[in-house]
């Protein structure tokens, strides 16, 4: 640690404000302090309104220590011996793009231009580095693989959009001290959203009472007023569990369910579709059919005061006569069974506890539910979040200020999800779209249509995808050629063709950077010159669209493609932002009503105009109402403690796991095991121990902690395979396909729904 510290003492001969973001939704701005051309320090950068200056350990070694790491990729490589052997040759940018260029060529022209493909990750929150790989792959006809479900982040999305039309929610976080009761589910906003913890600080000093809902006994729950540790992967039963002591009790708020939810409609009894007035009458304009205080049947929008329950008998159209029911009497036949004695059997956790937390959550008069990752990365995680929008919808908690139901929102996910159809497909040009999260079993069958390509960037597949090895042993080998671009050389570029060096964040030219967490947009300049003859992406994919004839859509700077993305973009708040204000402050916050109420204006972008709490087109999967499934794995006498893999602290998924600061803190992996699971296997603090199911195994050092639930394990996130004794965490998960999920976007990973046995290593 001298020579930082050395450093850290020069006189800087300038400060640059750039950005920090790692694939963290805190995407801090920060003050790079350079003299000579090497930072000598970071400190936080101001923003256009006070509270969210804020730096951490992470931030600063990965300033400090991974720009210049011994194992930094300073120039390009090509593979010099069988893939995997470690053989590189140095090459120039030259000769390896003159090669790339021609071999995707001939790809092009043996299997057709969508057998080339470009997959990447979210590693780099700058919005060039996120689009240009779907950019250049529609500039040569090429292939996009999605990382929606890959990421397991994606049943979030997948249980808001059917009910609210929209992936994402959340409330503007410097309110959170305005709200009276934080409801958290499933998230540790002191280790993984630590830059934002602050709030929550502030708002338990104004007197909010804090629910932490973890299997764990985070850092967050040692904070809470209370801390509920329910079985992994049973939140979805626990929060129907409150909502039945909700509607037993007379808690639910009935005249916003009537009026801005499909709780009232009309339910054909045997095709369990929605009836319409064009059901009636195939002359009426089409709505929805609901009955009246007084029995009549009429269009939902000339009906204020619909009936929530009930039966009606209909004559519809070619003489069929039916007796419909509301979707709310379906939603009660569905969840009378989840009674508080039998969502504790199936929870692990006391009934009184479920009926208290559903009568603290109904009186609290600015509830505000905060639903985090870790639930969704189950199977059937979209119905985690599916469940936490109808509680928040049956408590008339939607579109209410200092409440809803929030998870990532933020000026991210409406800049970057959303960047222009003309920067992304230039000139119109488009290629295919195939599932990132069937990568694996695409390439190694070679269906729907060849992929004989592949080209990974911002994207640590060998340590965040499921079964690397799987993917080296099955696909790899179908592919004609493998290229990463990496800083790095991690596991999944030591299987590649060819390596590129890319920049970092403090070495990027320019790039735009939106948060996750607030309502700022940021300007990432450059502080110090590439190291070796490390490229940006944007600038990596042009010099490869020249040599492939489509250069004249790349001729743009790197300026010049950020003020093209903002002066293009669909939204109008970025639209509006001003590049020289942007240029001189560094930080604009986007114009976002204060306070920000997601629906605050009770309109939601569904075919009913409502939320949706009954979906119509999930009818067949046996999920037209909300209900609890079971995790695929769990029960089984085999394998009887659930894995999961939580973020943490010391790093933002593989990024940070190899430098030296962090692991002076964390060093390796370790297992935790609450003692009640090890001592019966004879598994002391400290020994080394194997975790293992039907598909893998891997070892490491076990660490007992009574802060883990009996009958689970935990291994912290994104450690590489090196750090493991042997094996590695992925190599035990699996991807199943969801047909719900697949309805709405894609099956997401469920890294957590994986079920091991542990035992002493040796035995």
């Amino acid at each position: 640690m001298t020579a930082p510290v050395a450093r850290a003492t020069a006189t800087p001969d300038r400060i640059v404000r750039t950005v920090c973001s790692p694939n963290c939704s805190g995407t801090c701005g920060v003050n790079a302090f350079v003299k000579d051309d090497r930072i000598l320090k970071i400190e936080p950068a101001s923003f256009p309104e006070p509270g969210w200056e804020r730096i951490c350990l992470k931030g600063i070694a990965m300033a400090m220590q991974r720009i210049d790491h011994p194992d930094r990729l300073r120039w390009p490589l090509k593979r010099d011996g069988p893939r995997g052997s470690g053989r590189w040759r140095r090459v120039g940018w030259d000769e390896a793009l003159d090669e790339i260029a021609a071999r995707l060529g001939e790809t092009a022209a043996s299997h057709g231009s969508r057998a080339n493909a470009w997959m990447t990750m979210s590693g780099n929150y700058g919005i060039k580095a996120c689009t240009v790989p779907e950019r250049i792959a529609n500039s040569l006809g090429g292939t996009v693989m999605s990382h929606d479900g890959m990421m397991g982040d994606l049943n979030c999305a997948m249980g808001f959009l059917p009910l609210l039309g929209a992936g994402f929610a959340c409330n503007d976080l410097a309110d959170l001290p305005k709200a009276s009761l934080i409801l958290i589910f499933g998230r540790n906003p002191a280790d993984t959203d630590h830059s934002e913890m602050r709030f929550l600080f502030d708002a338990i000093e104004a007197g909010a009472r804090v629910v932490v809902v973890d299997p764990r006994f985070s850092r967050t729950a040692a904070k809470a007023d209370q801390w509920v540790s329910p079985r992994p992967g049973t939140d979805s039963a626990l929060v129907i569990g409150m909502i039945r002591v909700m509607i037993d009790e007379g808690l639910i708020d009935q005249a916003y369910v009537a009026r801005h939810t499909n709780a009232p409609f009309l339910v054909h009894p045997a095709t369990g579709a929605l009836l319409k007035t064009t059901d009636v009458d195939a002359a009426a304009p089409a709505d929805y059919l609901v009955c009246d205080g007084d029995g009549t049947v009429r269009a939902a929008s000339q009906c204020d005061g619909p009936r929530l329950r009930g039966e009606v008998p209909l004559s519809l159209n070619a003489g069929e006569s039916v007796v419909a029911r509301t979707a709310f009497d379906h939603m009660l036949d569905a969840w009378a069974a989840f009674t508080p004695a039998r969502v504790a059997a199936i929870c692990e956790i006391p009934a009184a506890t479920v009926e208290q937390l559903a009568r603290d959550y109904a009186a609290a008069d600015r509830a505000w539910l905060w639903c985090g990752a870790g639930p969704q990365r189950y199977h059937h995680g979209h119905l985690v979040h599916r469940a936490y929008v109808t509680l928040a919808a049956l408590a008339g908690n939607i579109g209410k200020p200092y409440a809803g139901v929030n998870t990532l929102d933020g000026a991210h996910m409406r800049f970057t999800f959303n960047a222009p159809q003309s920067w992304t497909a230039p000139g119109g040009k488009r290629g295919g779209h195939l599932p990132g999260i069937h990568l694996h079993e695409i390439i190694a069958s070679q269906t729907p249509y060849p992929v004989r390509s592949l080209w990974i960037s911002s994207y640590g597949l060998g340590t965040q995808s499921p079964g690397f090895d799987r993917f080296v042993r099955e696909a790899l080998p179908k592919l004609d050629l493998f290229v990463v671009t990496e800083q790095l050389m991690t596991g999944a570029a030591e299987h590649a063709d060819f390596v590129l060096p890319c920049v970092s964040y403090y070495e990027e030219e320019m790039d735009l950077v939106a948060g996750g967490e607030h309502w700022f947009l940021q300007l990432r300049q450059r502080a110090i010159q590439p190291i070796g003859e490390a490229r940006n992406d944007y600038e990596i994919f042009a010099a490869l669209a020249e040599r492939m004839g489509e250069g004249a859509d790349w001729a743009l700077s790197n300026e010049a493609a950020c003020r093209f993305i903002l002066d293009q973009h669909s939204d109008p708040l970025f639209r509006a932002v001003e590049w020289e204000l942007l240029r001189t402050d560094g930080a604009v916050r986007i114009d976002i009503p204060r306070p920000h109420v997601p629906f605050g204006d009770l309109r939601f972008n569904t075919p009913s105009g409502r939320i949706e709490l009954y979906t119509e087109a999930f009818v067949a999967q046996g999920e037209a109402v909300l209900t609890h499934k079971e995790p695929l794995e769990g029960r089984d006498p085999r394998f009887p403690l659930m894995l999961i893999s939580p973020k943490h602290v010391h790093s933002t998924h593989s990024q940070h796991t190899m430098l030296p600061w962090i692991r002076e803190h964390r060093p390796d992996p370790l297992l935790e095991l609450n003692p009640l699971d090890a001592h019966p296997r004879g598994i002391g603090d400290g020994d080394e121990v194997r975790v293992w199911n039907d598909r893998g195994s891997f070892t490491v050092t076990a660490s007992l902690n009574e802060a883990v639930k009996p009958g689970m394990a935990t291994v912290p996130q994104g450690y590489w395979r090196k750090h493991f004794r042997s094996g590695h965490f992925s190599d035990l998960g699996q991807v199943v396909r969801n047909a719900v999920q697949e309805a709405v976007i894609e099956t997401n990973y469920p890294v957590w729904d994986v079920a091991v046995e542990v035992e002493r290593s040796g035995q």
